[in-house]
C-alpha cells in the first residue's frame, strides 16, 4: 500500500485540524495509508525537516503565520535543494505570483473545500508520488517496464504474461507475487488468473471485462464485486 505522508503547517487550531479531517477522509477513499502530522508553526515543522529532510511526501503550508511564514519557509527549504511537494493555503490570491519560484503543486484559498483539497492532492500524487515503472527479475536482472504499456498481466504455467501495448513478456514468477510488486491503486485482478490495469479498462460485466483495444477478459465470480469497486475508486481519484 503507498504511503503517502503529510505535514499540515497551519498556525489556526480549527483550520488545521479541519484540514487533517479532510485530507484523512479522502485518501482513506483512495486506498492510500496516511496519517498528517499537524504543526502549528513554520520553525517546529523546521525543525522536523531538519532532523529527516524525506519525513514528508507533501506539506500544506498556510502562508500567513505569525513567526516565520509558509512562504518564507518554502523559499529556505528550495535554497536547501528540497524538492518537497508544497501546496499553499491562503486568505489572498495575490500571493500566486509571488509564491512561482518555489514551484508549488497548488494555492488553496480559505476557506478550504472538500472538492478543492481533494483535487491537489490527486494532482500532487498523479505528478510526483505515482510509480512509473515496473520491475521484473529474469534470468538474475532486473527488467523495468513502463506501466502506462502494461494492459494486463496473465498467469500460466507456473509463469506470468506480461501483455504490453505492442507485445508480450514472458516471467517465470507468481501472480500473487507480481500482485505484491504492482503499484498501489493502478492493478486489480478481475479473476484469479489475470491483473489488469485498470488504466486500460473501458466496460465492466457480470461475466467480463472490455479494454479499451477491445480485447475482453473473463470476470471470476468471486472478483467481481471487489473488482467494480476498485474501478469505481480508480476513475474518481
Amino acid at each position: 500500500m503507498l504511503t503517502y505522508r503529510i505535514a499540515i503547517c497551519e498556525d489556526n487550531d480549527a483550520v488545521r485540524e479541519q484540514l487533517k479531517k479532510l485530507c484523512t477522509q479522502i485518501i482513506s477513499e483512495w486506498g492510500i495509508k496516511s496519517v498528517p502530522v499537524l504543526f502549528p508553526s513554520a520553525d517546529e515543522l523546521d525543525a522536523a525537516m531538519r532532523e529527516n529532510p524525506d519525513s514528508f511526501d507533501l506539506l500544506l503550508l498556510d502562508i500567513q503565520m505569525e513567526g516565520m511564514s509558509g512562504m518564507e519557509y518554502a523559499r529556505q527549504l528550495r535554497k536547501r535543494g528540497n524538492r518537497v511537494s508544497i501546496i499553499f493555503i491562503t486568505n489572498c490570491a495575490d500571493y500566486a505570483l509571488e509564491g512561482y519560484g518555489v514551484q508549488p503543486v497548488h494555492f488553496l484559498l480559505k476557506p478550504v473545500t472538500r472538492r478543492q483539497l481533494e483535487d491537489a492532492l490527486r494532482t500532487d500524487i498523479e505528478l510526483n508520488h505515482k510509480p512509473k515503472t515496473m520491475l521484473f527479475r529474469t534470468g538474475g536482472k532486473n527488467v523495468s517496464l513502463a506501466v502506462s504499456d502494461i494492459r494486463y498481466i496473465e498467469s500460466m504455467n507456473h509463469s506470468i504474461i506480461v501483455h504490453l501495448a505492442d507485445t508480450d513478456r514472458v516471467f517465470s514468477l507468481s501472480l500473487s507475487e507480481t500482485e505484491r510488486n504492482a503499484p498501489e491503486g493502478t492493478f486489480f485482478r478481475c479473476h484469479n488468473s489475470f491483473l489488469v490495469n485498470m488504466e486500460y479498462v473501458a466496460e465492466i460485466g457480470r461475466t467480463e471485462i472490455r479494454l479499451r483495444d477491445g480485447c475482453r477478459l473473463p470476470v471470476g465470480r468471486r472478483f467481481y464485486q471487489s473488482f467494480q469497486s476498485a474501478f469505481v475508486r480508480y476513475m474518481n481519484r
